[in-house]
């Protein structure tokens, strides 16, 4: 793999919240100086996790807590609303 996408790591994540979560989990552990898990080209820390994640080789511990997170940013964004939303015509 030339470049790591997100969309390469997306295949193995549930989606864009759960890879972030899981990339910036993974680059705390290569930070403290965890084994890296894939040949690694004098890449960043998060590009080394990406890639990890892309080749899965990283999982989460406990997959059911995705669900709660995604809920409570349904949850955050019916009640908040975004930008956009509202009606422009005039």
């Amino acid at each position: 793999m030339a470049r790591v996408t997100v969309e390469d790591a997306l295949k193995e994540a549930r989606n864009r919240f759960a890879l972030v979560i899981l990339a910036g989990q993974r680059t705390r552990q290569i930070l403290k100086g965890s084994q890296i898990l894939v040949e690694n080209r004098d890449n960043k820390p998060v590009v080394t996790a990406l890639r990890e994640v892309a080749a899965a080789k990283v999982r989460y511990s406990h997959p059911e807590l995705l669900d709660r997170v995604e809920e409570q940013a349904r949850q955050i964004g019916d009640e908040m609303g975004f930008i956009g939303d509202e009606d422009d015509s005039e």
